[in-house]
Formats: C-alpha cells, structure tokens, sequence
C-alpha cells in the first residue's frame, strides 16, 4: 500500500512540475524541453522503482529541473543567442518551389518524407511552395506561393 501512495504522490509531483513549466514544454518541445521532460519521467520512475530512494530527494531533484527549465526559457526570450542555442532555428527546406538538399541533410529528412508532410497539409506540389521550414519543435511550416492562394 505504501507504493501505492508513493505512485499517487509522484503522479501528483509530475503533474505540477509540468503545469509550472507551462504549455510550450507539452504542446511544442524543443530539444531543450524534451531532456527535461525525459529527466523529470526518470526521476519519477526511480523513485517508484527503489524504495531506499528518499522521495524528497526526488522532489528536490525534480524542482531543480522545473527551475533550471522556467529560468532558461526567460534568459532565451531576452537573448536571442540563448534562444538560438537552447531552443534551436528553423530550417528551410524549400525555396520557390526548390527543394533545398542541403536543408534536408541539415534535418536529416528524405526528399519522400517532406514530400509526404507536404501532402499532409493539403498541397500536391513543391511548386506550389514560397518557402517551407522544419521549425525547431519538429513540425513544418509552409508558405505557399500567391498564385496558389487565389
């Protein structure tokens, strides 16, 4: 029964640190956002796993990360070399209807997986296609070329 409550408090612990962080870190992460989250899931399964491990160590643990988390999304949102750093830039990966190679390599996507999110978003063609970037939280942002919108 002990576990049990244990299980519960570490729930409840998850569920706070993950509402102080905020929305960006579930809806959107970034690579920055997704170590912490993978901590926080660590730290929590630890202490579920070994009944030695002092739960308010764990707390502790956990509360650092939230902190070193809200603190470095405030330092990124007045610098925009930390947040170039910490939260990564968008790549482009078309140009006027140009798939830009090197844009691929950079995010590591095959010319048929850009063509398949392309499709996703409802365009049949990269000509119909501005510019389109992999933003830094992994989705891709399309700018359509004007004749298209018309």
């Amino acid at each position: 029964m002990l576990s049990f409550g244990k299980a519960i408090m570490m729930f409840a612990v998850g569920l706070v640190a993950f509402r102080i962080m905020g929305s960006q870190t579930v809806g959107r992460l970034t690579d920055f956002d997704l170590v912490v989250v993978i901590a926080i899931g660590a730290l929590i399964g630890d202490a579920l796993a070994d009944p030695e491990l002092n739960i308010y160590v764990v707390i502790a643990a956990i509360a650092g990360l939230v902190s070193i988390q809200i603190v470095t999304s405030l330092l990124a949102m007045k610098s925009p070399l930390i947040e170039k750093i910490v939260m990564g830039s968008p790549i482009k990966l078309v140009d006027n209807g140009k798939i830009l190679i090197h844009g691929l390599r950079r995010a590591r996507l095959t010319k048929n997986n850009l063509e398949q999110e392309l499709r996703v978003k409802g365009l049949e063609t990269v000509h119909d296609i501005k510019q389109a970037f992999i933003e830094p939280n992994g989705k891709l942002s399309v700018i359509e070329t004007s004749k298209k919108r018309t």
